[in-house]
């Protein structure tokens, strides 16, 4: 699935696909122009929900196969980076993402 975002470095429009993957969930942030480059981390599903769920303070590192998803919960806003690359959307509009990729 994927929901709207914008860069709160750049303030580009940012796009963030959410995606299973095994048990896992694949995240990325691309920018809206086709055809330009994403960076993707496939991180353990739980481990993201734990994030959304329980809002702790701070940016929360959360490893993955490759890389290393950060997500900050601000008020109704969650900031994901994952590497250089940053989006900031909705805290409902991602768990909603997130909701609809997990198997039942």
């Amino acid at each position: 699935m994927t929901i709207n975002g914008v860069s709160q470095t750049s303030g580009q429009q940012r796009l963030v696909d959410i995606a299973p993957s095994g048990d896992k969930l694949q995240v990325g942030i691309r920018d809206r122009k086709p055809g330009s480059d994403w960076v993707n981390v496939v991180v353990p599903a739980e481990s993201l929900l734990t994030v959304l769920t329980e809002k702790p303070t701070g940016p929360q590192a959360i490893p993955g196969d490759d890389a290393t998803l950060v997500a900050e919960i601000r008020r109704n806003e969650v900031q994901l980076a994952i590497g250089t690359a940053d989006a900031a959307v909705g805290l409902d509009d991602l768990m909603d993402a997130v909701g609809s990729v997990l198997p039942s």
